[in-house]
């Protein structure tokens, strides 16, 4: 499994999701994605090696991810003046696209 692969199509796809979502911020919202894929790179590739030998639920997965939430501070987006609403939902679309997206790269 090749995770560099992995990342890069996390970047180019929230890249869309950014411009989809939140349009006028977009350069932002992927700053601030890139920043928190950064941040927790390391942590992505120990769950996601675990999950593609099985030694992790898609629950367990799923959990871990989403417990990150915290850490996606998402600066360049509030400093930008995006509403917290939209800013909470652009968060949570982004978590979920990176449980997709290494559900779909480890065939699950």
């Amino acid at each position: 499994m090749d995770f560099s692969a992995i990342l890069d199509k996390l970047i180019t796809d929230i890249a869309a999701l950014a411009k989809s979502t939140v349009k006028n911020y977009a350069t932002a919202a992927v700053t601030d994605a890139k920043q928190f894929i950064q941040e927790s790179e390391d942590k992505l590739k120990r769950w996601t090696l675990l999950l593609a030998n099985k030694q992790l639920t898609t629950e367990d997965f799923e959990w871990l991810v989403m417990s990150q939430k915290d850490l996606a501070k998402m600066e360049a987006l509030k400093q930008s003046g995006l509403a917290m609403a939209r800013i909470d939902a652009f968060r949570l679309s982004m978590l979920n696209l990176i449980i997709d997206t290494v559900f779909s790269a480890v065939k699950i």
